[in-house]
C-alpha cells in the first residue's frame, strides 16, 4: 500500500494504542487483498480512509461491548446516558464549527488532525507555505476553543 503511514497515522490517532492500531492496519490490509478488481476505485486512499473508518467504528464498538461476566453489574458513569449525550453534543459543536471554517482552513484541519498528514506535505499538495499551514490550523484550533468555551459556559 502506497500511503499505509499516513493509515497506520489514522488508526493511532483513531484508537490510541499502537498495537490496536496494528491490528485495525492488518485486518485493512486483509480486506484490501479481498477486494476482487479495484479498476473502479478512484481514489485508493480514500477508498482506504474509508475502510479504515469503518475498521475503527468496529473496534470501537466491540471496546464498548461488556464482558458476559458483568453483564448483570452496574454500569460505570463512563458508559452513562448523560456522558453520551454530552460526547455526541461535543461532537455536533465540532461539525458545526468545521462548517463555519473557511474552506481551506477546514481542509488543512481535517489533512492536520484528523488524517495525520505532515505540515510540509500538506503545504506541497495545497500549494502553501509552511507558515500558511501552520497559521490555518492555529485558527481552526482558535475557533474550538472559543465555541468550547461559549458552550461550556452557558
Amino acid at each position: 500500500m502506497a500511503n499505509q503511514d499516513a493509515l497506520k497515522n489514522f488508526f493511532r490517532r483513531a484508537v490510541g494504542e499502537q498495537a490496536d492500531a496494528d491490528d485495525l492496519f492488518q485486518k485493512l490490509l486483509l480486506k484490501a487483498l479481498k477486494i476482487d478488481s479495484t479498476d473502479h476505485i478512484d481514489n485508493p486512499l480514500a477508498y482506504g480512509y474509508r475502510m479504515a473508518h469503518h475498521l475503527v467504528v468496529d473496534h470501537h464498538r466491540e471496546q464498548n461491548k461488556l464482558p458476559e461476566s458483568l453483564e448483570h453489574e452496574p454500569l460505570s458513569a463512563e458508559l452513562s446516558l448523560e456522558n453520551l449525550l454530552d460526547h455526541e453534543q461535543r461532537l455536533r459543536l465540532y461539525q458545526q464549527v468545521l462548517t463555519q471554517m473557511p474552506a481551506l482552513r477546514r481542509d488543512v484541519f481535517i489533512r492536520r488532525r484528523l488524517h495525520g498528514q505532515s505540515r510540509q506535505h500538506i503545504s506541497q499538495s495545497l500549494g502553501l507555505s509552511e507558515e500558511a499551514v501552520k497559521k490555518h490550523i492555529s485558527r481552526a484550533m482558535d475557533m474550538l476553543k472559543d465555541a468550547i468555551s461559549t458552550f461550556i459556559g452557558d
